[in-house]
């Protein structure tokens, strides 16, 4: 048996009703779905009664809507891709109206200190990283998406024993039927330790982080869709210029000397317009540190603007 319970107010008439693939919801019918029971707190439960046999051979997809309590007409549907449950055993299952639950883990038999850092608001938005929590040999995180906010999420674990490793930028969309476990959508982290190479995130236009110095970096790059590159040059009689390699578009500015107000504007006019093109680019310099002052600069620019 599976229990549904959705917590959401509505008018006197109307009911939240569940629909699914299985026969016990209506096999998509709206007409055929199961009107749930309104309990205190606006909560609407349902126990559908389903063989785990069933449950073992095909995933159990599922959505809400409300309508009207006699007979569904207006229907009002939830947004955001259909809900996936995969179990075998009879559990309650919790969720909330327009947003998706996600699990992140990571195998961490050490118990090191383990954070992620994302796109989205439980995840920090790239302002911080946000600590895991520790259950025998596992690290994890739970955390909530709003479907009409995101529909994709970007997002980088990190380890941190006597030195600091950082996984490649990975991103999740939330039409992915992968990794199911009950109702939660599960990212492991993978390879962790084999990365040295970070790659940051400034905004959600703007990636930064060290040259790629080998396909390996390229690879990390194009998993991450990071396919326009722009390289900061310190060296002297280098000119600037663009190449198309492989599946990128690399730019080369030289930066050696330029230091007044009238360049950085220059600058940020450049790269305005890569964004405009290509939507978000990767910048990279060997000194993190120069590299990072010169992004200072670029954001005081747009807030100055």
């Amino acid at each position: 048996m599976l229990t549904f319970q959705i917590q959401y107010p509505l008018a006197f008439g109307e009911a939240m009703y569940i629909c699914g693939n299985f026969q016990e919801l209506g096999n998509w019918n709206p007409m055929q779905a199961k009107r749930m029971q309104w309990c205190e707190g606006d909560t609407w439960m349902l126990t559908v009664d389903i063989s785990m046999t069933a449950l073992e051979e095909q995933d159990f997809e599922y959505k809400y809507f409300f309508s009207e309590f006699d007979s569904p007409s207006n229907i009002e549907w939830e947004m955001g891709p259909n809900r996936i449950v995969r179990t075998t055993e009879n559990i309650i299952i919790t969720d909330i109206w327009n947003h998706r639950k996600i699990l992140f883990q990571c195998y961490n038999p050490k118990k090191y200190a383990m954070f992620i850092s994302g796109s989205s608001y439980d995840l920090g938005m790239f302002k911080r990283r946000i600590s895991m929590k520790q259950k025998e040999d596992i690290s994890y995180l739970r955390i909530l998406v709003n479907v009409l906010e995101e529909r994709e999420i970007r997002y980088q674990f990190h380890l941190i024993n006597k030195r600091h490793y950082t996984s490649p930028l990975q991103q999740l969309t939330l039409t992915s039927t992968n990794g199911y476990y009950k109702n939660y959508l599960v990212v492991f982290c993978e390879g962790l330790e084999q990365i040295k190479r970070s790659i940051y995130q400034l905004d959600k236009h703007i990636c930064y982080g060290y040259v790629p110095a080998n396909q390996n970096d390229f690879n990390s790059l194009k998993k991450a869709n990071l396919n326009t590159i722009i390289e900061f040059q310190n060296s002297q009689g280098l000119s600037s210029n663009s190449i198309k390699k492989d599946d990128f578009t690399y730019f080369t500015v030289n930066i050696c000397g330029n230091q007044d107000s009238n360049y950085f504007q220059r600058l940020y006019s450049f790269i305005q317009l890569l964004i405009q093109k290509y939507n978000i680019i990767y910048v990279c310099n060997n000194s993190l540190s120069h590299l990072r002052k010169y992004l200072q600069v670029y954001q005081k620019i747009i807030i100055s603007q």
